[in-house]
């Protein structure tokens, strides 16, 4: 009985003289050639798991006639400026077929078992884009849930229980949008990149402007002490970019090991939550420290998304798309940049202050 295979067909053409060099590369594949006057045309169908060591492969043995990075047709907006003959005749394409068949892809499996029982051990990226998607739109739900989390956390914070802060911070959703942010940072999809970045910038304003109001409301009616535990998060300290760090890429690898998320983001919500509701509380009864709280907000912040996306990478989450990883290894590098900006002025911030 034959099986139906998820594959791809590979058409990689090569200036002809330059074709004995990748032949031996394709003896472990299903493929076929054609020449013309000036190049040879494979056209190849190879297990999805097989295709990035494909590439590299072909990219190695033609090194030093090819442009730094593989000419993907249509995608390469320079491609047709390129001004060498030879560098015309370079050609990579992928595409999905419907289906394939073939019973030599048994024996290639077996042969290269070892590479397959590393994928089926690796979260294919498409689910893990699924688990986010709940996470890059506005959810009313969510934002509830995070405001009762920052009223929670209030509490605490005025009675000087530690207690009822964790209790907040177990109901707090804002896991959700720094785990989407880190994963689409790492497939190099910015837009949604941006739109994560607004989603955690209303959660944490939200949170302020909660914090903030109530405050100002009960303050009428009460007493309200200026904690221990609330001055503790009035004094921002370089170390806790370090903490956040730290706690971003442990939460992302205790998810991958299959930590549930709830538990997992505590780490998340115990670095963020305290203090964005301890800037509202500052706005509200003691503005001298409102900017103190503020800079420790953002330190937090900064750190935990720096942790997260190191954590992805760590965990090698990326698009499957060889020119995708291209587009993601820039869009890595911008935020790398601007985060690392961000921390050189909060650590002298942090001084200032």
């Amino acid at each position: 009985m034959y099986r139906v295979y998820s594959m791809k067909r590979v058409v990689i053409e090569v200036p002809k003289d330059k074709s004995d060099k990748i032949r031996d590369k394709f003896k472990d594949t299903i493929y076929s050639s054609y020449e013309s006057e000036k190049s040879t045309r494979f056209i190849l169908y190879v297990p999805d798991e097989m295709l990035g060591e494909l590439i590299h492969q072909t990219n190695g043995s033609v090194k030093g006639t090819q442009p730094s990075r593989p000419l993907w047709t249509g995608l390469i907006p320079d491609y047709e400026s390129l001004a060498k003959d030879e560098e015309r005749s370079i050609l990579i394409e992928v595409s999905t077929p419907d289906f394939v068949i073939s019973p030599f892809v048994d024996r290639l499996k077996e042969k290269l078992g070892y590479i397959k029982k590393k994928r089926e051990e690796k979260t294919p990226i498409e689910k893990i884009i699924a688990t986010t998607e709940s996470s890059i739109e506005f959810d009313r739900e969510k934002f509830i849930l995070a405001a009762i989390a920052g009223i929670v956390a209030m509490i605490g914070l005025f009675l000087n229980n530690i207690g009822i802060i964790i209790g907040a911070m177990l109901l707090s959703p804002l896991l959700g949008p720094i785990y989407a942010l880190a994963v689409y940072v790492a497939i190099g999809d910015m837009k949604t990149t941006l739109r994560c970045v607004e989603i955690i910038g209303l959660m944490v304003i939200m949170l302020v402007v909660i914090a903030a109001a109530a405050s100002l409301a009960l303050s009428f009616v009460i007493d309200l002490p200026i904690t221990p535990e609330i001055l503790s998060r009035t004094d921002p300290n370089a170390v806790f970019i370090l903490m956040g760090v730290l706690l971003g890429f442990a939460t992302m690898i205790a998810l991958s090991e299959g930590i549930p998320e709830g538990i997992a983001g505590v780490a998340i919500a115990a670095a963020l939550l305290p203090p964005a509701v301890v800037t509202g509380i500052s706005i509200a009864l003691f503005p001298e420290g409102t900017v103190r709280a503020i800079i420790l907000t953002l330190q937090n912040v900064v750190g935990l998304v720096a942790g997260s996306i190191i954590g992805v990478m760590f965990l090698h989450i990326g698009p499957r798309d060889l020119f995708a990883q291209i587009q993601s290894r820039q869009v890595i590098i911008q935020v790398a940049w601007f985060l690392a900006v961000m921390i050189i002025f909060l650590v002298i911030i942090s001084f200032l202050i």
